[in-house]
């Protein structure tokens, strides 16, 4: 039987809510996602929380970098006015409040370690996965391979996937996944304009995403190169897509 297509929501439902906010998570879940993806990066306090920036200007009413602010410094900024009046006082979500809303509403969670400031940093964010109850729920993903590596040691049958933004890291990534079934490869969705990597995985029996897709026709593309873990900033179009097949 073949397996489901898995519509993703990248920073949640970011086209009708503000990115990697609780706002936009809720917003996934109710369009109907099957997963959520987010972006984590560490507080000065040692506290994950969802960000995607380094900086704070973008998203936020604040300036400088994350990094340098505490949790209770950052729940102080406004996280949603920026993109519409309508959320304005949404607030930067911790990484276990986010766990919280989604824990049982949904079915995987793609958590980006996009910053951090130590490597303790990253076994808090398995341990807070642990806590939560959705160590099993949660896949940690990131272009920094090695934090992946750092993770995977505190808990062996963590999920783990390898985000692959050029084509020159693809062959790396699949021997990395090659042989262990807690992982798998992310990739940019252009690069699968290359048919032989999804070639390639198949015979590997890795498991492929990608990112990021708006639009049903490629969509449809990806899935008929074999990928059915979708990421896509559309969620309400991609599960009409997906329901309609």
């Amino acid at each position: 039987m073949p397996q489901s297509i898995e519509i993703i929501a990248h920073r949640g439902f970011s086209a009708v809510a503000p990115e990697n906010t609780l706002a936009s998570l809720e917003a996934a879940v109710e369009a109907g996602a099957d997963a959520v993806e987010f972006d984590l990066h560490t507080a000065a306090c040692g506290t994950p929380v969802l960000f995607h920036d380094a900086m704070l200007s973008r998203t936020t009413n604040g300036v400088g970098p994350l990094r340098r602010r505490t949790l209770e410094q950052l729940k102080a900024l406004d996280a949603g006015k920026w993109f519409s009046k309508a959320f304005e006082g949404e607030r930067i979500p911790s990484f276990a409040e986010a766990l919280e809303h989604l824990r049982g509403r949904i079915g995987r969670v793609y958590a980006e370690v996009k910053g951090f400031r130590e490597l303790e940093d990253l076994d808090r964010m398995v341990r807070i996965a642990r806590g939560c109850g959705m160590l099993e729920t949660v896949t940690f993903i990131s272009m920094n391979w090695t934090s992946l590596d750092r993770m995977r040691g505190q808990a062996p049958d963590l999920t783990i996937g390898y985000i692959v933004d050029e084509a020159g890291k693809t062959t790396e990534a699949l021997q990395r996944a090659a042989g262990d079934p807690r992982s798998l490869v992310d990739l940019r969705a252009d690069l699968l304009g290359d048919p032989d990597i999804a070639r390639r995985a198949a015979t590997a029996g890795i498991d492929l995403a990608v990112w990021t897709v708006d639009d049903t026709d490629q969509a449809t593309r990806v899935l008929e190169a074999g990928v059915r873990r979708i990421t896509t900033n559309q969620v309400a179009e991609l599960v009409a897509w997906q329901r309609g097949r």
